[in-house]
Parts: structure tokens; C-alpha cells; sequence
């Protein structure tokens, strides 16, 4: 639509510059260069579109906030053996992670404070 309507408009200049007197083949040349400007430009992309969008995330406050939230839970879980053993053994078995492997509660939550 703006295409036909930029080469509406390079007629429309054609055709002034006829009426002012130039000769057909003048007027022709004369209304071609704004006319091929005006459909470069509807051709194109908008650059100048504003584009909503959000700042994205600062990197690592996802793992942060997981990583003290867990680290939490374990200092919790190192004062009540018992709920290490119910809670945390139990889904990370679920996740096929052996919790034999993985140090105690205690060093487990003093690493995890480190990273934050």
C-alpha cells in the first residue's frame, strides 16, 4: 500500500512538472529519483520503531536467589538431621543424584553462601 502510494505521488510530480511546461520525456526524468526514493523507503524496515520491551534479567539473580534459598534449607536441615534425611536424600534420589556422594549439610550450605 505505501509503495502504490509512493508511486501515486511520483505521478502527481510528473505530471506538475509537465503542466509547468516541461516536455514529457523532462518531466519523466525529473520525477524519477523521488520516486525511486519514495519507494526505497517504503521498502525498508522501520529502524526508528521503538520497541517495547523490558530490561532483561541481571545474570546469576535466578541462580542467587535459588542458591540462598537452598543454602537455607540446608543450614535448617544441618540442625534437624532427620528432615536432611526425609527431604533432601529422598528428592535428590528422585533426580538420580546419589547423596552419598555430596558433602555433609553443614559444608554443603557454607559452599552454597560462597556463591552468592
Amino acid at each position: 500500500m505505501r509503495t502504490a502510494l509512493a508511486l501515486g505521488v511520483g505521478v502527481i510530480i510528473g505530471v506538475a512538472i509537465w503542466l509547468l511546461g516541461a516536455d514529457p520525456f523532462w518531466a519523466t526524468a525529473l520525477a524519477v529519483p523521488p520516486t525511486a526514493f519514495g519507494v526505497l523507503i517504503t521498502r525498508l524496515p522501520r529502524a526508528t520503531d521503538i520497541v517495547w520491551s523490558a530490561d532483561p534479567p541481571a545474570p546469576g539473580s535466578i541462580s542467587t536467589a535459588h542458591a540462598s534459598t537452598l543454602a537455607s534449607r540446608l543450614a535448617e536441615a544441618a540442625e534437624n538431621p532427620r528432615r536432611y534425611q526425609e527431604r533432601f536424600r529422598a528428592r535428590l534420589q528422585r533426580l538420580g543424584i546419589d547423596a552419598s556422594e555430596l558433602p555433609a549439610p553443614e559444608e554443603l550450605a557454607e559452599r552454597l553462601r560462597r556463591v552468592e
